[in-house]
């Protein structure tokens, strides 16, 4: 007489049992815990820009609800800055403290090139990086030439700043897509949670010397870091 099978698995097919759910569990929890680092004890330096308001030759503007939607930034300054002589600035100011929650692309991503050409300005020239070392960090500027009004040349000078990326232009020397950027995130636990970007058009100025000289005059002294506690 056949005796009948057995209904009680083995040990080892309940431990397996067990065992494939606790690892899945225990690997997104490392994963979890590799993402995201202990705040520095320090605290956290982030790029800061005061906007003048209470100087005559300034006139802020409000952010379009468009612009709110697409870029879901934390805080914004926008507005003009009259130079003299003809001469003028347009300022935008955008700031991120969560990119957990809307990813660095939005900082990262939109060129003067791609900006300004969907606006219908074309590009003159790609120019070179302008520097401005500040409290020990180098901001780098992107800039381009674009056409202006009545002949006259539009400089863009845009800054992207992004914690833990400093130094480079970040919108023509960093690719976020890019496998390796992705596996040097990881290795490294960069995890940044601020990014700042200011954006410059200067009107009126015959080349990009000038423009550039009146960025520095009216714009970057009011650049700042400052730690977050």
């Amino acid at each position: 007489m056949n005796s009948r099978p057995s209904s009680k698995l083995k040990p080892s097919i309940w431990l397996a049992i067990i065992a494939l759910p606790l690892a899945v569990v225990s690997s997104e929890i490392l994963v979890w815990w590799w993402n995201n680092p202990p705040e520095p004890e320090e605290g956290r330096i982030v790029l800061d820009y005061t906007f003048p308001r209470d100087c005559e030759n300034v006139t802020p503007e409000p952010v379009k609800d468009a612009i709110r939607r697409i870029l879901s930034f934390d805080d914004s300054e926008l507005g003009w800055i009259e130079a003299g002589e003809g001469r003028r600035i347009s300022l935008n100011y955008f700031e991120w403290d969560h990119l957990g929650d809307t990813g660095l692309g939005v900082a990262l991503h939109h060129s003067p090139d791609v900006c300004m050409g969907n606006q219908g300005n074309e590009v003159q020239s790609f120019l070179a990086n302008r520097a401005f070392d500040l409290d020990g960090h180098q901001l780098i500027f992107d800039s381009t030439q674009f056409e202006g009004e009545e002949g006259m040349p539009l400089y863009i000078f845009k800054l992207v700043w992004v914690e833990g990326l400093e130094g480079m232009n970040l919108l023509r020397d960093v690719d976020t897509k890019e496998r390796k950027f992705k596996l040097n995130s990881v290795v490294e636990r960069w995890s940044p949670k601020h990014a700042r970007v200011l954006m410059l058009g200067v009107f009126g100025t015959k080349s990009d010397e000038d423009a550039w000289g009146l960025v520095e005059r009216e714009v970057l002294p009011d650049l700042t870091f400052r730690t977050l506690n």
